[in-house]
């Protein structure tokens, strides 16, 4: 394989790249947790998170690192997949954007509020983590748009057959 400079390679192609390793990286940050106010003196408080690991985030995070991984084979390894009826470049704007779609669903979901001194629900990671998702998956499109490839829908088919002559 020959090597590749990244300084080089093309802007929506290293987005994709860059964005996809940078949600690997935020999917470790905090995601949902909770913090306890303590009383004057009595109990300092506290506070607990977790990653975005957990729940159907987990397939959406899947579907972003298998995203990142076609866009990587694309561009150091292109002659190595295999021709399919899809375009590859499709295949990576749809698992970005689904994982996107599932992982801001999931957030948006769960749980949120306050109990006294108790509050709980989405942490600042999780506010990065989409970002990044859907950032990947604007670069995508990008990609795709700049390829100049039909959409699947847009494949045409062979045209209709002529009708018969009249006698």
């Amino acid at each position: 394989m020959a090597e590749r400079d990244l300084r080089q390679m093309p802007r929506n192609d290293l987005g994709v790249l860059v964005a996809g390793v940078l949600a690997f990286i935020a999917s470790f940050f905090p995601y949902y947790g909770y913090d306890v106010k303590g009383a004057a003196g009595a109990f300092t408080g506290g506070s607990a998170s977790t990653s975005a690991w957990h729940s159907y985030a987990t397939l959406a995070l899947l579907l972003i690192l298998a995203a990142t991984i076609v866009a990587a084979v694309q561009v150091f390894a292109g002659d190595t997949l295999p021709s399919t009826p899809v375009s590859w470049n499709f295949v990576v704007v749809a698992l970005s954007g689904l994982g996107t779609l599932l992982l801001i669903i999931r957030s948006f979901t769960l749980d949120s509020g306050d109990i006294g001194p108790l509050s709980y629900g989405l942490r600042w990671g999780a506010y990065v983590l989409m970002i990044v998702c859907i950032v990947q998956t604007v670069f995508a499109v990008m990609r795709l748009r700049e390829s100049g490839e039909a959409m699947p829908w847009h494949q045409s088919a062979a045209p209709p057959a002529a009708p018969p002559a009249a006698s």
